[in-house]
Formats: structure tokens, sequence, C-alpha cells
């Protein structure tokens, strides 16, 4: 029996015809990982490991950008179009561009060896060099996003303009910003007063309740999806007009009850590692337990906040089951659930290229994010990691 003849029968033919380009690079990215990692080290079969994934996000996300710049048309009949023709040395517009990508990836490589030979470099240098390296990477994708432009791929005016204003996702982007802003700032200052109270004031059960914290975050927020929803469906203050459900503001507050667990086990290592002398002197001058911690330890404290925020922000923005379920006002939504509901109608409508650039809408914030503030995430976790 055909195990494989029965399973492809039963796949529509659009649907092979659309997964045959990520099996290309499937295989492309597992054949790089065994060559690489041929050697026997296990550091360096993980580094392989690694360096394949993230070359096949890279493969992935370029896919995506390039097939919001073109048609409907140009996605059904070729949807590998959006790669394989910059491999064509027959077009020189596409094959000039990815040998111009092709040079800025060298020149951010050799930017990172000099940067690794040279561990003690000037702060300056090394900054010239991150500024090199992001201006590289800025130039290579711009390359190859006009050379798909001159190619056919043009289109991605009126894509966007659609995604955004039809399908309304520059409003759920909007919503998006003020429960994500809102959450991760309640969040914070929570979280810290928290962190503060648990690894510096000396009171009965302060163990027990930072390990309560702890066990929280054992438990999937999506087990408690349900429960919170019955529980909190009927809740209303009227003096307040406030309500969990179709409200931004109870949105937030359900997004930093379920931080606070993460959040105060993240920034503990790190109030941990802040010195106990500056309390005790602040006493001696007579500051409140509020003045030390508002001007004290909440500003020595940025660095690790700004992980936490950076972190939260991130899931916030992503998130998608508690958005669905206690927002139903159209208006108000977030992005995430904006791009389910794009995902729908422009299916039915064959609007690919429109879903493509929800899709960009929806991730270039946090890759930004990430790019920009990279260093700051690393040393956030890091700083607390070691006390002396």
């Amino acid at each position: 029996m055909n195990w494989n003849s029965d399973i492809l029968a039963a796949v529509p033919q659009k649907m092979i015809q659309i997964a045959n380009p990520f099996w290309y690079i499937a295989w492309f990215t597992v054949g790089v990982v065994i060559l690489v990692a041929w050697d026997r080290t296990r550091l360096k079969a993980l580094y392989a490991i690694k360096t394949g994934w993230v070359g096949f996000s890279i493969f992935a996300m370029l896919w995506v950008i390039i097939s919001s710049m073109g048609t409907s048309k140009d996605f059904v009949q070729s949807p590998e179009k959006a790669l394989t023709q910059f491999f064509d040395y027959h077009n020189p517009i596409t094959f000039g561009a990815l040998l111009a990508c092709a040079a800025c990836l060298a020149g951010i490589l050799i930017l990172a060896v000099l940067l690794a030979r040279h561990p003690q470099m000037s702060p300056p240098r090394k900054y010239t060099i991150f500024a090199g390296q992001t201006t590289l990477g800025a130039a290579g994708l711009l390359a190859l996003l006009a050379g798909a432009h001159l190619n056919g791929f043009s289109h991605w005016y009126e894509n966007y303009v659609r995604a955004w204003t039809i399908a309304r996702m520059g409003e759920y982007m909007l919503n998006s910003v003020m429960i994500s802003v809102g959450s991760v700032g309640l969040i914070i200052l929570c979280s810290a007063m928290a962190t503060y109270a648990l690894t510096k004031l000396e009171f009965p059960g302060r163990d027990g309740i930072l390990y309560l914290f702890v066990a929280a975050m054992a438990i999937p927020a999506q087990l408690i999806l349900v429960p919170l929803f019955l529980m909190l469906r009927h809740w209303h203050i009227q003096t307040l007009d406030f309500s969990f459900m179709d409200s931004r503001f109870g949105l937030i507050i359900i997004y930093t009850a379920l931080s606070l667990p993460f959040t105060i086990f993240l920034l503990t290592g790190f109030f941990r590692s802040l010195p106990t002398e500056l309390a005790e002197a602040a006493a001696i001058d007579g500051c409140s337990e509020f003045r030390t911690f508002s001007q004290i330890y909440f500003p020595l404290a940025a660095p690790g906040l700004t992980t936490a925020a950076i972190f939260n922000f991130i899931g916030i923005w992503n998130e998608y089951n508690f958005a669905l379920v206690f927002i139903t006002n159209p208006q108000i939504k977030t992005l995430p659930v904006g791009l389910y509901y794009l995902v729908v109608t422009q299916q039915y409508a064959a609007e690919w290229p429109a879903l493509f650039a929800g899709i960009v809408i929806l991730f270039v914030p946090t890759f930004l994010i990430f790019l920009i503030l990279q260093k700051q995430i690393i040393a956030g976790l890091t700083l607390g990691g070691v006390k002396g």
C-alpha cells in the first residue's frame, strides 16, 4: 500500500504547490546543518543547528515580505518565485540584487570577525562596528526588495493600503499599542515594588509569598482562561463604568495579573544583587521606604526593568487567546485577533499578498525592538547573575 500516494491524493494540489518552497528551504537548511555539524564537538554542532535555524527563519521572513509585494496571481501560479527569482543569472536585476546582498553579508561577517579578535576594543569603535553592521544589513535588505520591485513585485502599496485600511490593521495596531504600553507600565510598577519588598524588606512570610509567585509560573495561562471568563464576565463597577468585557483597561488588568509572577521572578535576582547598604544609609538620613525605593533602587534597577519591559511587551503584543475572549467589540480588537480575521477574509477573497502584508505589520515592531535593544536585553539578563 502506497501511503504517500494516498496522502497526496487527499491534499489539494494548491496546498502542495504552496508547500513546495518551504520544503526546498527546509531540506537546504538540513543539509547545511549536517555539513557544518560534521565535527563531533557538541558545541560546534549546537552552533551549527542554531545557525541553520536562523538561516531558515531569515529565508521565511524574506519570502513573506517579498510575497506581500506581489499579486495573488503570482502567488498562486508560482509561490516560490519570491525567492527563486534572485537565483536566475539571466536576469541582471535580481541576480545583481543577490550579489549586492551577498557583499553586504560578507561585510557583516568581516566586521563580526574583527570584533571577535579584538574584544578589548574601545566603546566608540565597537559602536562604529555595530552601526556598520546595521547599515550593511539594511542595505542588503533594500537591495533585495528593490530587485524584486523592479522585477514585477511592485504592488506593495496596494497590498499594504488594503491591509491597513480595508482590513483595519491600522486601527487594530493602535489598540495593541495602547493595551501593550499600558500593561507594561502597570506590570513594571507593580512588579518593581513587589520585588523590592520581597528582597529588601524583612517581614514574616516573605519567602512563602515569593515561592507562591514562583509556583504561579507553573500554571498555564490557557488553563485558567475559561474559569477566568466565567468569573469576570458579569463583573461591573457602576460608579466607574468599568467591566472586564470589551474594555481596554480590563484587558490591561488581566495581562498585568498574568505577567506578575514571571516579572517578579525575573527581577528577584537583579534586586538581590543591589547593595543593601544603600537602604541602610537612606534610613539613617530619614528616608521613608517608598522614597528609598523610588529614588535609589528603582533607578538602579533600570537595566533589569528594561529587560522585563521588553519581554512583557513582546508577549502581550502577540497575545491572542485572552484578547479574543474578552474583546468582542470590533473597534477595540488587538492586532493578532485582527490578523486572524484578515486570514479568514483574504483566504476566501484569494488576496494572499494582503494577508502577508498584515503579517509583516504584526512582526515588524517586535523585530525592531529586538534589533535595536538586543544589547539591553542581554545586559539586563546578566547583570543580576553575579553578585559583587
